[in-house]
């Protein structure tokens, strides 16, 4: 009776798999395989699958792209057993028995200077490089911070300023190669200075007039700013900063690495570190 009842059981179970709406078949569409140094402990991933974490036997960590090529390695406690990583990418989770690991992680951006406006000495240990929009209330917003930076770290610190107009904002391109083409003429600061100050009012009017206050050349002027030159200037920046990920403005990095504790205890504290960085000689 009982045998029979269990086959019963089993057909009517079955049955209703079959009768249940939605169900999706799963299909392989590839495999790809990857040789690791080492035997794997755990695996993670990022929200968006850009990156994968691979905990190694013995504490090395290898960062992955969905593709499998080696984004870069790194080493934790030789004892870590599991690992979870935050959605971003920027946080990972160790554990070994009873003991938990936090590990920030920095991804670090090649962000050149090129011939980008800086304030402070060149050989500065420390630079901050602000992508920003000339139209922007948040950008506008920054400046004492930056200038709060610079003062309380002299010659420690240097500021790129890196053009990246949002195209929501109708002004910011023309304020954008307006800066630059004051800049021809040494003037890219006092210029940038008078974009934030009015940049609730930019117009055509308004930036010659500008302009015309600080006493530049306005044929060259003029010329300058409509040059192809400095168009694909602007591009550039645009460029570097997309492949940085910014996403909007102001972004600021601190030696390539973004920045995203903007008070100024965090922002010291990452600045004292890298100035004793780099007196050690590390990168």
């Amino acid at each position: 009776m009982s045998k029979m009842l269990s086959i019963w059981s089993l057909a009517l179970l079955l049955t209703l798999f079959q009768a249940m709406p939605g169900m999706a078949a799963m299909q392989v569409e590839g495999v790809q395989a990857q040789r690791l140094p080492k035997a794997a402990l755990d695996v993670a991933a990022t929200l968006d699958g850009a990156r994968v974490y691979v905990l190694l036997k013995g504490g090395e960590v290898q960062v992955l792209a969905p593709s499998g090529e080696l984004l870069g390695r790194f080493s934790v406690a030789a004892e870590a057993e599991q690992l979870a990583v935050s959605p971003e990418g920027d946080r990972l989770y160790l554990t070994s028995g009873q003991e938990l690991q936090i590990v920030e992680l920095a991804t670090l951006h090649d962000l050149p200077v090129l011939n980008s406006p800086v304030r402070g000495p060149a050989d500065a240990p420390v630079t901050l490089t602000v992508f920003s929009d000339f139209q922007c209330p948040y950008c506008s917003r920054l400046l004492p911070f930056v200038d709060e930076v610079l003062a309380k770290n002299p010659g420690k610190v240097r500021v790129v300023f890196k053009q990246f107009p949002l195209r929501m904002h109708n002004m910011a391109q023309p304020a954008a190669l307006a800066s630059l083409a004051a800049r021809e003429q040494g003037k890219f600061w006092p210029m940038h200075d008078k974009l934030f100050a009015n940049s609730s009012q930019l117009s055509e009017e308004k930036i010659r007039a500008l302009a015309e206050e600080l006493g530049l050349d306005m044929a060259r002027f003029d010329k300058d700013r409509n040059a192809q030159k400095l168009r694909d200037e602007v591009l550039r920046d645009q460029g570097l900063g997309q492949q940085a990920g910014v996403q909007g403005t102001p972004t600021v990095f601190i030696n390539g690495k973004l920045l995203r504790d903007r008070s100024m205890p965090g922002v010291q504290a990452i600045i004292d570190r890298e100035v004793a960085s780099s007196k050690r000689g590390n990168p």
